[in-house]
Parts: structure tokens; sequence; C-alpha cells
């Protein structure tokens, strides 16, 4: 949704053909190697579909991590084989045989492990239909946040979150019958891989280790979604974050493995430094956790607020932090976070960071809160002083706009908060790094101030007998880079 940084090809024409150093960057034509989803919403008869699409005409081997709102804990991951220019469609709703989350989909596309396989107690399921067609079932799990024994270990954390997409690498044809990974997964005619067995077979025969078989990762995935509630007559759409030249080379894992995340891309970024011909520079970061944050650091985000009561107007903001895990979930906060994340089997201490807020109305008329009271995000932190400013504590918050209690646009009550809105129709910018915890990193030579952040605002009208849902990405300002 950042669309400060621009391709490498793009950034040369702008220095005039001058040679620019590779680094990651957020890509503006929306496609790339990581992909990353804000939000996902299987609240209250909420289900959100999505749709993972490869442009290109060669194979691609992805990672597809779901990860709760809180801690950003992972609750499900998976490899996806895609075809050439093939199409994962699939929805998060609610567990029909539980109460958190669970991922369903009638795709054909080869995923290891398939889909409504056991993983006791979160079995999945896979029913054949009339048509033929197969649906599966697979549901979350608290397996990691359970093990940390946080207070909050129920599975109905699993309800909301955020997804990360990463391609792991280009699949190729090895030099045996067995090893023909890139034909395995291309899709003949009757729209099925031609041997997802062969896939699993290279994981369980060890082969995908002996001959992997994956090239350099290459880009060229899109992403789309879009949150749907059918008793609310409301859906709203929204894409990922698309984040290219993360890697270099080919990041294929076990299945069963944690790994690749997010965070463990390239060292370097191609970040916005000043106005002109040379805005653009590549900087070594040092390691990819800052590096993925770096090119996601905003000041501020600015959007729409509709709260009108003549017809029904609700408004969330929903604001992620992808890359805040990684910063927080240690002994000490890393830049350009301030607190750290602790859970524990007695209590649990959020990562807070504190926020400025300013509102405006349709007609210029202006109310700037600079770490207001007033404006005081519910419910607050279990140890938080009568005048704790505001803050912000998960890592995917969903905020409703109005007083404490008033219902989300998005139908959302697992970490929901709300803020107060002065009026009725106008745009709020959050800021960040205003305040005393000074958010900010110093990377590569640049001093870069705010804090990795997307997300998108979500608006419904509810007017009698027309109702509908409206989405708009956040906007972000870049100026926020100094030398060193």
């Amino acid at each position: 949704m950042k669309k400060n940084l621009i391709s490498l090809a793009v950034a040369a024409s702008v220095l005039g053909g001058a040679a620019v150093q590779a680094g990651q960057y957020v890509n503006p034509d929306k496609t790339g190697q990581v992909l990353l989803f804000p939000f996902y919403n299987a609240d209250n008869g909420n289900a959100t579909n999505m749709h993972i699409v490869n442009t290109t005409g060669k194979a691609k081997a992805v990672k597809i991590r779901f990860v709760e709102y809180k801690n950003s804990d992972e609750v499900l991951d998976f490899n996806l084989y895609l075809s050439k220019y093939d199409h994962f469609a699939f929805g998060i709703v609610k567990d029909p045989n539980g109460t958190g989350a669970a991922v369903i989909t009638q795709d054909n596309s080869c995923t290891v492990p398939a889909l409504g396989s056991p993983n006791a107690p979160f079995d999945g399921t896979a029913t054949t239909n009339a048509d033929g067609s197969v649906t599966r079932v697979q549901p979350f799990t608290n397996f990691q946040y359970a093990t940390s024994k946080d207070v909050d270990s129920v599975i109905e954390r699993t309800l909301t979150g955020h997804v990360e997409v990463i391609e792991m690498g280009v699949l190729t044809d090895g030099a045996t019958a067995k090893t023909k990974w890139a034909t395995f997964a291309t899709h003949g005619a009757t729209g099925v891989p031609a041997n997802c067995a062969g896939i699993v077979a290279g994981w369980t025969s060890g082969a995908f280790e002996t001959d992997d078989g994956v090239d350099a990762a290459e880009g060229g995935l899109y992403g789309l979604s879009y949150h749907i509630n059918v008793e609310s007559a409301a859906a709203y759409g929204f894409e990922p974050t698309a984040i290219d030249d993360w890697s270099t080379g080919a990041t294929h894992t076990n299945p069963g493995s944690l790994l690749p995340t997010v965070v463990e891309g390239v060292p370097t970024a191609t970040i916005h430094t000043s106005a002109g011909a040379t805005q653009y520079t590549s900087i070594n970061v040092g390691n990819g956790a800052q590096a993925v944050s770096a090119v996601l650091m905003t000041e501020s985000l600015n959007n729409d607020v509709m709260v009108n009561p003549a017809i029904g107007g609700m408004t969330d903001w929903v604001v992620s932090f992808p890359t805040k895990r990684a910063h927080v979930d240690k002994a000490a906060a890393v830049a350009p976070f301030t607190k750290t994340w602790t859970g524990g089997p007695l209590k649990e201490t959020p990562a807070c960071e504190v926020i400025s807020l300013a509102q405006y109305d349709r007609e210029e008329q202006t109310f700037v809160a600079v770490v207001s009271t007033d404006l005081q995000f519910s419910p607050t932190p279990p140890d938080a002083p009568a005048a704790d400013p505001a803050k912000i504590c998960n890592e995917v918050a969903v905020i409703a706009m109005g007083t404490p209690g008033t219902a989300s646009a998005l139908n959302v009550t697992t970490g929901l908060s709300t803020i107060e809105s002065t009026y009725t129709e106008g745009w709020q910018s959050m800021l960040f790094g205003t305040s005393a915890s000074k958010n900010s990193m110093t990377v590569g030579g640049y001093k870069m101030t705010g804090l990795p952040a997307i997300g998108f605002g979500a608006y419904k009208v509810s007017n009698g007998a027309m109702s509908y849902g409206n989405a708009a990405e956040h906007k972000t300002v870049s100026n926020n880079v100094q030398s060193s």
C-alpha cells in the first residue's frame, strides 16, 4: 500500500540511468516476492477471501503463513506450489467444528501438507462434493502461543490477524523422473496438478534436500482480498503490500519449518531519502528485520473518517505492524519500536506504542490531540495509569471510530479498540514518533522516523434498504528520513 518506493528499473531512469544497488522495496506495481495482507477476519460470522496469483510463466514454491492479531504468533503455515499463471483462492472462516479460525478452499493447487489433513487436536476435513470437487478445511492452532503459557492462550485468539505470503523460489525439473518438480506442479486439462503426490514425496523421501530443484525467487506474485459479512450486507476489498527484491536466492524450506519469515530477506533496502532526481537510495541495514521495516516506515497514516448518524455511517481503521514481533518479542526492544512484549501464565505485558492524532472535518476545521487522554484507546492495558496517553498495543489493531462500545464497521469484537471521532465526516492523521517514545531507527547512515505500518480504512453505510461497505488503503508520509 505504500507507494513512496519505486522499482529499481524506474529508480535507474530517475537517476538518469545510473546504477542502483539492489535492495528490497515496496513495489507500486503491486507484484513482488512477498505479499503482506494487513488483515484477516473470521470473527462474528465474518469471512475473508484471499487470492494468490502467479503472473509469470514459471512454477513457484510459496510459503503462506497466518499469524494472530496480538503478538503475531503463527497459527498455521504450509507450502504452496503454484503452476505457471496459477490462481490460488481460499477463505478464512470460523472453524465449522471449533471456535477458532480455519482456512477453507476448493482450489486444486498443490499444498504440502494437503489442506484438510489431521493435525490433532485441530484436525482438518476433506469433503467430496456432488460435482466431484473437494472442500478442504484446515483449522488454525494455538500451539505457538499456548506453549508460551500466555494468559490468553484460547483458540479464539486466532479469529483475527494478518497473512504473510513469501515466494521461496522458482521450481525447476530435476534430472530424474522423480524430481520433475515444475512438471508435477503444472495443472493439466482437468485443472489438477500433474503430480502433487510427487511433490509430497520430494519431502518424505528427502529428494528435495539432495536435488532441491528450486532456483532463486523472481517475484511476479500479486494478491487480492475481500472481507465479507452476509448478515450485515457489507463487503470490503483490500490488497496486500507487495515487496520485491526481498531475496536474491531461494529460501525453500520444509513444510514443517517456521522459516522463512518476512524478516529474513536481504539486509539492504531501497528507501526514499529526498526530493528531486536522486530521491531513492539503497542502504545496507545490516539485517533483514530492519531492512523490511525500513521500506514500510511512515511518519503517519492518513485516511477518511465517516460516522454520520443520518446515514448510519461507521468507520474502522485497520493498522497492522507486519514486522513488530521481530522487534518487541525480545529482552530489549529493537528500534523503531520502544516496548517489549511479555507473555506469561499470570499476565501479559503488551508492547504499546504512543501515537498522536489530528482530526479534520470537511470544512478545514481542525482538532489536534497530541498524546491526549481524551482520545484513549479502549480497552486500556492492565497496568495503565489513569492519565495514560493514546497508544496502539496489538500487532493488528482494529479501531472503531466512536465512543467506547461503538460497534465495528467490520463487525469485529476480538481485539477491538475504539477512538472518539470529533467530526461526523472528514479525515484523520495518526502520527508516530512525535511523542517522548521517539519511534525511530538509524540504519545505513540515515535516521528514519515513524513505524513500519500498513492497513486500510473500512466504511459502512446503513441507509434503509441501501447498505454497503467500502475500503481505502491508508495514505503514508515518506519525508521521514535524514542523514545521520
